[in-house]
């Protein structure tokens, strides 16, 4: 590794929110039922509407549960499994084409109804690299691709703020096991007694974080894991707005 000073931060509840009481969650939830109802349907597989519905239901839940251990699949096998569950057989028969359809339809919804990035994140960034700081991304993610990550990222004008992006169902691993910490370690050039973690979850960013040999800071007030835990962070904020001083502090300890 080259070695320098590195930041790596949690995606959701820690740069990223849904407003509005989730009315963009909602309204995402609602277009990838319906583009799946839709071709489903010309396919000659017609299926009713809360079938689907509680079917993406599900797999998050199981997506969800899986990060907490530790485990995550391809974007493009999640969705294989969805369908599949819907028409057992489907992909067999249509081609694995006509899943990757399905998969793009799904996957654009995010940004038709993207969440929002939190108000300052920018001048957070830009502070962090003027004092050297390289910056990277951990984030164990959903039904959204990496791919169309990067695109809402490069429109929000962030993409190139990133010296690596770790994204769980790129990586098939999610915090807090090890193999993604180190890999975006690897992919940023830090050593991990000179990288700090920055994340709302103590379970998986918190912990994870911890146990590779890096500093963590806990965003409070984000989510809470189903899953006891006894790591304690080095600091604790309630938006990263205030990473700059906490960086500052962290630095100097060093």
């Amino acid at each position: 590794m080259s070695g320098g000073f590195g930041v790596t931060f949690d995606l959701w509840q820690t740069l990223i929110f849904e407003v509005n009481g989730y009315v963009n969650s909602m309204e995402r939830r609602d277009a990838r039922t319906r583009y799946v109802v839709r071709e489903l349907a010309r396919l000659g597989e017609p299926i009713d509407t809360e079938v689907v519905r509680d079917g993406f239901r599900v797999l998050s839940e199981e997506i969800t549960s899986g990060h907490d251990s530790g485990h995550d699949a391809q974007y493009e096998e999640w969705v294989s499994i969805l369908i599949d569950r819907f028409v057992p057989g489907l992909e067999k028969r249509v081609g694995t084409d006509e899943i990757s359809n399905m998969a793009r339809l799904i996957d654009q919804t995010f940004i038709e109804a993207p969440p929002v990035l939190l108000d300052g994140t920018k001048d957070v960034f830009r502070e962090l690299t003027e004092r050297g700081v390289k910056i990277g991304l951990i984030s164990n993610t959903g039904l959204t691709s990496p791919q169309m990550y990067r695109q809402w990222f490069d429109q929000l004008g962030i993409l190139e703020d990133f010296s690596f992006l770790g994204f769980s169902n790129q990586q098939e691993v999610s915090k807090p096991e090890a193999a993604i910490f180190e890999a975006t370690l690897n992919g940023m050039g830090v050593e991990a007694e000179r990288a700090l973690h920055v994340g709302d979850n103590l379970h998986t960013d918190v912990g994870g974080a911890a146990a590779v040999g890096m500093s963590t800071v806990w965003v409070r007030g984000g989510t809470n894991s189903p899953v006891e835990t006894t790591a304690e962070p080095d600091f604790q904020v309630d938006s990263i707005l205030e990473m700059p001083a906490i960086v500052d502090e962290w630095m100097s300890s060093l």
